[in-house]
């Protein structure tokens, strides 16, 4: 699953349009014509559409998105970029059961509270217990320049994955052997 905003929806300049979707700010002042934010909750496989919500962009993109959690369970794993990284709408998330991995905005500092054998740490946004996951990607592009970027990422640890919690429990949970004791 993933949540996907696009606030480039224009439409018709008139007086009605201009009373609820009143006109985004641009450099000199106002866009020529009102547009409409819409929300999608997406299978990312079969990219068949879950639900979708619109209205005015002033309202913002996770604020539409809360009004799709409904659609989530805990059997999912969902998807999202980071404007999606508040700490409240992750929590939300997180009460739905489903798993998430969320890409950090650049700009967050989280503790770290335990580092894990495999580089990722436990931390926390709020009192919602995550995983991060540092992932470096290097792209290299059709001039023969390249890209490089480091991102985090985080899956949250959901009630039936509590153990995660520990390094024992994240070991295990992966059918991989506890150090010391080869088992």
């Amino acid at each position: 699953m993933a949540f996907d905003g696009c606030t480039s929806i224009k439409v018709p300049d008139t007086a009605r349009n201009r009373s609820w979707l009143g006109k985004m700010k641009a450099a000199l002042r106002v866009t020529g014509y009102p547009a409409a934010e819409l929300m999608t909750l997406v299978e990312t496989g079969t990219r068949a559409l879950l639900g979708a919500v619109f209205g005015p962009p002033a309202t913002g993109e996770t604020d539409y998105a809360r009004q799709l959690l409904h659609l989530l369970g805990p059997d999912m794993l969902v998807l999202t970029d980071r404007g999606f990284d508040a700490g409240p709408f992750l929590a939300d998330v997180a009460a739905t059961r489903a798993q998430f991995l969320v890409r950090l905005t650049a700009a967050r500092r989280l503790p770290v509270m335990a580092r894990l054998d495999d580089g990722s740490f436990l931390s926390k946004i709020g009192e919602l217990p995550v995983r991060i996951i540092e992932a470096h990607v290097t792209v290299t592009c059709a001039d023969g320049s390249r890209a490089s970027s480091s991102r985090n990422a985080f899956a949250s640890c959901s009630a039936r994955s509590a153990r995660c919690a520990d390094r024992r429990g994240v070991r295990r949970a992966r059918g991989l052997p506890q150090p010391g004791t080869g088992s």
